[in-house]
């Protein structure tokens, strides 16, 4: 009985609670949030247009027409109060994106951007509530202890539960999952026409290639549309397997299947970010993939960055050197010739 309960203890720690060193999730950290503030900078210089008494809609119209919204604009709506409180989000971003004091710097950002949404949520598409999502499990996690100025400055750097870097890859599993499932039409699961007409949406679409896309479609875009759609059903179950190989200390029977399946993804996003138009939902997901790399592996490429970083500096100071003996040599043999007679 106490081997049983000492084995299922090691089980849960294993799967949940164990700590890790900070550096992955400070990582993930960085990654997501720089795209976040990409995406917030995009609104500088329409704020006041957006959000404001000067939007379209304004007012006790605008409470009425997103009564269930929620916004810090509702209440304060003036166009430069709006603005400075917009200045205040950008600065937080940042702030979180350092990590400088890092859980005040997020909840801000966070406040700032549901504002946004809730003030004017016509203006925001799906992507838009990845963002909320990720923004939301960011802000709970302890992400300012790695790779941050928290750490560097404040002391905060301690180690972190599992659970935190798992609670991203399950947000990710469930907007895969779920859109996956839901792509149950005749286009997607019968004939596989739902990317060929998709590609050719004039709403999304970046490129005019109908006649391109007609050839392509019986043997690129079919097979192409059922396996995207085999990968996000599938993409639970990789994370599932995923933790039980890291619950069970990655035994070599069981494969990391990682590369394929993440290098599939990242395919294809960049593919859907090259035809399509589908504001920063790549970027978000791309970067959130970050959450699948241990801390073991985002030090040893930070190793090689700074190996990489020794020799070009190395090499700069090689070069310079031997330019200086070059023009010490030049001078000295100049000196050397007799003056010139007239």
């Amino acid at each position: 009985m106490a081997f049983a309960g000492s084995k299922l203890d090691r089980l849960i720690g294993a799967a949940m609670l164990d700590e890790e060193d900070p550096t992955a999730l400070g990582l993930c950290r960085i990654a997501v949030v720089t795209v976040m503030t990409a995406s917030l900078l995009t609104h500088v210089g329409a704020v006041a247009d957006y959000f404001s008494s000067h939007a379209l809609i304004n007012g006790e119209a605008a409470r009425e027409a997103f009564h269930s919204r929620w916004s810090l604009f509702f209440v304060v709506d003036g166009p430069w109060a709006v603005r400075a409180i917009f200045g205040v989000g950008v600065v937080a971003h940042l702030m979180w994106l350092v990590g400088l004091y890092t859980r005040i710097s997020s909840i801000v950002a966070w406040v700032v951007w549901i504002s946004m949404v809730g003030r004017h949520p016509t203006l925001y598409a799906l992507p838009d509530q990845l963002h909320t999502a990720l923004a939301t499990v960011m802000m709970l996690l302890p992400a300012g202890r790695g790779l941050s100025l928290d750490a560097r400055w404040r002391g905060k750097g301690r180690p972190v539960p599992i659970w935190c870097r798992r609670m991203i890859q399950l947000q990710i599993a469930v907007v895969y999952v779920a859109t996956g499932a839901l792509k149950s039409g005749s286009t997607w699961r019968g004939e596989g026409t739902a990317l060929y007409y998709t590609l050719l949406n004039p709403y999304n679409r970046h490129f005019t290639i109908d006649h391109v896309l007609a050839t392509l479609q019986p043997w690129v875009l079919r097979p192409a549309t059922w396996a995207a759609l085999v990968w996000e059903v599938g993409f639970g179950g990789f994370v599932l397997l995923h933790w039980l190989r890291e619950m069970l200390g990655r035994p070599r029977r069981m494969p990391d299947l990682r590369k394929p399946f993440l290098g599939f993804g990242i395919a294809m996003h960049l593919s859907i970010q090259l035809l399509l138009y589908v504001a920063w939902f790549t970027p978000l997901m791309i970067t959130s993939y970050a959450s699948f790399l241990t801390p073991a592996e985002v030090k040893r490429v930070g190793a090689r960055i700074q190996r990489w970083r020794g020799r070009a500096a190395r090499t700069e100071e090689t070069e310079a050197t031997d330019a200086d003996e070059v023009e010490a040599e030049a001078e000295a043999g100049g000196a050397d010739q007799p003056a010139s007679r007239e």
